[in-house]
């Protein structure tokens, strides 16, 4: 007797392909909280869109501030909302800058001020409590070049840089300096990240050349950088937020590469369909780290080649494996059409900013990790089971759950020979041993995926879902 387990996911994830991966991994899963408890696979939380209709615009940037709200800005028509600690949106105001786009692509808040960046201007304003965003003054500084796409911000050694075409810009104290450091052209700063006392820069020259550079400048060389390294991608577009490692985003095809401080090198790949002009990005401030947990949402750019949502590259400690998950689909539950615009917290709430185009005519808005419903529907769907060419066999087996709240339920569901839909077989539920018994073996078949799907119970009890040990088929 041959015997298939599928058990501690959460040091296997998500593999490379339906057909190989690492041990103990998937070949896909969604929704499934896999670190809080090792060894168990729980609901996540839901994400909620809590911006009702306030929110018109993509948000690239949300700013949690120190005065006890978090603001959001418009990406492209430069609106600056609100929200309170309760989750109460407003607008705040709209950005005019003297001359070039309003759209803010990046803020941060730096001492007693908030400073917002939009093509040709720097704008501020003085944090108050709370912040007066009619004292603002939307043409505070003025950059050399008017980038259209890219002004990323980051702090280092109590200095904020700001990216400005092929300048790094700089406010020290108040005072703003147009050229810090310039690097050549035609590189074009798309993203910051932070090594220590050093400031890294993730360049982008256009969609049309495979070929960029990362730069690691110590802030106080004036001549120049200290090092950099060329990579055959199409720009650095993220910094992912992760403890004493850097981890960048390059490019368009699910690249993700590990900097050394002089080098990238090749690190996980995102598994997906990415031949041709399939492509998807990671937005600069598309990543955060939620107690240790990095995590970063993954836009579509041409093509669909991945679920697009809120993905996890970690582990539960430094004993335990980095692995891919995907945790969340935004509130829409759409994971095709989709671009996340931020991911930040605001306290203990993670907050998620997207665009849905799913319907044809985008929609925006912001979710809130709801503490009050579980994921609807979770599951998890097994590689490519190679059963044999030259002889069929048939399979039986089980899901074992540590709990199972009533209106919750488990299905089991199987594709035979590579089959184009899901056919979800007969299971029975035996309380005393904790399982779900698939009640007739599968059909005979020469290859086999298997798909466990969770759901939560519903109405006053959609907090309550199963909990899932793992799962063994056998054959003859």
């Amino acid at each position: 007797m041959n015997i298939i387990e599928i058990r501690d996911l959460n040091l296997g994830a998500i593999s490379d392909s339906q057909f190989q991966g690492q041990k103990n991994s998937v070949a896909e899963m969604v929704g499934f909280d896999i670190h809080s408890e090792p060894g168990i696979l729980k609901h996540n939380q839901k994400l909620t869109k809590e911006s009702g209709a306030t929110i018109d615009d993509l948000v690239k940037k949300i700013l949690p501030c120190s005065d006890g709200n978090t603001y959001l800005f418009g990406s492209t028509n430069g609106k600056i909302w609100k929200r309170t600690s309760a989750g109460v949106y407003s607008l705040e105001a709209t950005a005019a800058p003297a001359a070039g786009g309003a759209g803010i692509m990046d803020a941060w808040e730096y001492q007693g001020y908030i400073y917002y960046t939009m093509q040709s201007r720097l704008g501020r304003v003085a944090v108050g409590a709370p912040t007066d965003w009619a004292t603002r003054n939307d043409s505070w500084a003025t950059f050399t070049n008017t980038d259209a796409l890219y002004h990323p911000c980051q702090e280092v050694n109590a200095v904020l840089y700001i990216g400005d075409a092929n300048l790094v810009a700089q406010v020290d104290a108040g005072v703003f300096s147009a050229d810090a450091l310039d690097i050549e052209k035609p590189y074009r700063i798309a993203s910051f990240g932070k090594s220590l006392t050093n400031l890294l820069i993730g360049t982008f020259v256009n969609s049309y050349r495979s070929w960029t550079q990362i730069f690691n400048w110590n802030t106080w060389s004036i001549d120049s950088f200290q090092s950099s390294d060329d990579i055959p991608e199409i720009g650095v577009s993220c910094f992912l937020k992760t403890d004493n490692f850097n981890l960048v985003y390059a490019g368009l095809k699910g690249n993700f590469y590990l900097y050394t401080g002089t080098q990238l090198e090749q690190y996980k790949k995102i598994p997906g369909s990415w031949n041709g002009s399939n492509a998807a990005t990671i937005n600069p401030n598309a990543s955060c780290n939620m107690f240790g947990l990095p995590l970063f949402g993954l836009s579509n750019s041409s093509g669909n080649p991945a679920k697009q949502g809120i993905y996890s590259l970690g582990g539960y400690d430094r004993n335990y494996p980095k692995v891919l998950n995907f945790e969340w689909a935004i509130s829409t539950g759409n994971m095709s059409n989709v671009e996340i615009g931020a991911i930040e917290l605001a306290g203990t709430t993670l907050l998620v900013s997207w665009k849905d185009t799913t319907s044809g005519v985008a929609a925006y808005g912001v979710d809130k990790l709801d503490t009050t419903a579980k994921v609807a529907s979770a599951y998890f769907t097994t590689r490519v089971i190679a059963i044999g060419r030259g002889d069929k066999k048939e399979l039986s087996g089980f899901v074992a759950y540590r709990s199972l709240p009533d209106d919750a339920t488990i299905k089991v569901y199987y594709k035979n020979n590579y089959a184009a839909s899901w056919v979800e077989a007969t299971t029975v539920v035996d309380t005393d041993r904790k399982i779900v018994i698939v009640k007739d073996k599968f059909p005979e078949a020469n290859t086999l995926q298997i798909k466990v799907e969770s759901n939560a119970a519903t109405g006053a009890n959609a907090n309550n879902a199963p909990e899932i040990e793992g799962a063994e088929f056998t054959f003859e």
